[in-house]
């Protein structure tokens, strides 16, 4: 009996197949590629407003929403956030909406450009991220 080359391989390869257990297998490259971006970056954050142009010392929405390191909404992160100008200072605490969103109220005096140094954590893992929000009159 001949074996067609197609053959021999397809035979070849369950020949291997039945000697290896899935244990002896390595990761699935998603499985490093998520493991490895979550301990550098365990989470991504993202700020919005409402309403979308603040104005000066008007009440003003902080939206963050924050995903994790396998790109999935983070819940039950403690989000705090210093906003700042030259000679003004805020300190906010976020609440957790659920699904990855997390606000704060908060009143900015002036107009201007407006540092928002966030700073998220949970389960040990951290992560510092700064964005601005610009204030008009």
């Amino acid at each position: 009996m001949r074996l067609r080359p197609l053959a021999l391989v397809a035979v070849a390869a369950l020949a291997l197949l039945a000697g290896c257990k899935n244990s002896d297998l390595p990761p699935s490259p998603s499985a490093l590629i998520n493991g490895t971006r979550d301990k550098v970056n365990p989470f991504r954050m993202t700020l919005t407003t409402d309403p979308t142009w603040p104005k000066a010392s008007g009440p003003t929405l902080i939206k963050v929403h924050i995903i994790d390191g396998s790109n999935q909404p983070a819940e039950g992160v403690e989000l705090k956030a210093d906003i700042s100008m030259p000679g003004m200072a805020h300190h906010a605490s976020f609440d957790d909406r659920g699904k990855g969103d997390y606000e704060a109220q908060v009143t900015l005096e002036m107009a201007g450009m407006w540092d928002v140094d966030l700073n998220a954590s949970k389960d040990g893992r951290t992560k510092q991220q700064r964005l601005n929000i610009e204030v008009g009159n």
